[in-house]
């Protein structure tokens, strides 16, 4: 259990720790986005419901990593919110008794998604669940979730993995090798989703020298670079959904071939619609905070060089670009990375991405005819 989870080891510990004693009846997995807190609260879901307590190879913990056991359910929001009509239906489910396990399990994911009136339906719930039970809260933006929800779970804190942890996580799961890992882990900045989408990416080391290139020429004005970057982001949003779309068609197959029943087959497929929507919007933006994060990375790289800092930048493969881009006033660059902070906010809201890309460059100008 968690041994494919990176660090961690605070949580690992309480975890093996509470279900050794016997489980609470709710909790919040709360951090930074990115630290895999949702695959960790469905190994504990799977732990919680299988009566082999999680082992990840039989044939409980293979129907439960399908989703098609109804002991462990996933509630997300469909749409911007998760509506009231969802919490109906899970509070019409709780008298349930379990169908195949002792326990049952609801993972919801972003708590703070919960509308006012779904937040308080749910929290009626939360005071008092029947003994069977369990709720698992994951959110990137505890402080968002209602503070009467979250005074009725025991809040379980996950924090940036350490360069070195993801490192070894790399080379022995992913199979890359210590350079290319240290390199990713140092791009990754403590997330273990960015981590792997870099490791996985068989393009992800290509479109990270292009983005780079490309932010040596925008460093040094040079117009045609910053249109070729939002390109380059569109092409990689693109390739994301792309890429979500096919797994899901797989895992239609799989529902097919899984489920009988017809009644049950269409409301998983209707699962699968709205997990299509919501993946393919996630990972399009996390694509181009992705681009954002590597153009950040060339600035503040330029910044030490300029401040005569060289040993610390990130990028140490481009240290002659570096060398080359750092023209300007070290300030100069300090100030566009206060524009790429206040974008990569921007693209967390839905807004249109490559007007914000574009608006980014606006502001970039600016700052140099401010010089």
């Amino acid at each position: 259990m968690f041994a494919d989870i990176p660090g961690q080891a605070r949580a690992k510990a309480y975890f093996a720790g509470a279900l050794a004693r016997g489980p609470g009846h709710a909790y919040l997995l709360a951090g930074p986005e990115g630290l895999g807190k949702r695959r960790f609260a469905l190994e504990l879901g799977t732990a919680l419901v299988a009566p082999c307590g999680g082992c990840g190879d039989c044939a409980d913990c293979e129907r439960l990593a399908r989703g098609v056991n109804p002991d462990l359910t996933v509630v997300e929001r469909e749409g911007e919110f998760i509506r009231i009509e969802q919490i109906a239906a899970l509070i019409a489910d709780l008298s349930l008794k379990p169908f195949f396990a002792t326990r049952r399990v609801w993972v919801v994911i972003e708590p703070e998604r919960l509308n006012v009136e779904a937040a308080n339906t749910f929290l009626k719930s939360l005071e008092e669940p029947p003994s069977h039970v369990h709720f698992i809260l994951v959110s990137d933006e505890p402080e968002r979730v209602l503070p009467t929800i979250i005074s009725r779970c025991q809040v379980v804190e996950f924090q940036p993995v350490a360069d070195d942890e993801l490192i070894a996580h790399l080379v022995a799961r992913e199979g890359l090798d210590a350079e290319r890992a240290a390199v990713v882990a140092r791009l990754s900045h403590g997330s273990v989703e960015r981590a792997l989408r870099l490791a996985g990416d068989d393009r992800g080391a290509q479109r990270r020298q292009r983005y780079l290139h490309l932010a040596a020429g925008i460093v040094l004005h040079d117009r045609d670079a910053e249109r070729a970057f939002v390109d380059e982001v569109g092409n990689a949003e693109v390739a994301a959904a792309g890429a979500v779309e096919t797994d899901i068609a797989r895992r239609r197959d799989e529902l097919e071939r899984a489920v009988a029943d017809d009644r049950e087959r269409v409301w998983h497929a209707r699962r699968l619609d709205a997990l299509q929507r919501r993946e393919q919007a996630r990972v399009s933006r996390l694509a181009a905070l992705d681009a954002l994060d590597h153009l950040s990375s060339f600035v503040r790289d330029v910044w030490a060089v300029g401040l005569g800092a060289a040993g610390a930048v990130s990028n140490r493969d481009r240290l002659a670009e570096l060398q080359h881009a750092a023209v300007a006033r070290p300030d100069l660059y300090a100030r566009l990375l206060v524009v790429v902070g206040h974008t990569r906010k921007d693209l967390s809201l839905n807004i249109d991405r490559r007007l914000a890309l574009q608006a980014m460059f606006a502001r970039f100008q600016e700052v140099w005819e401010s010089a």
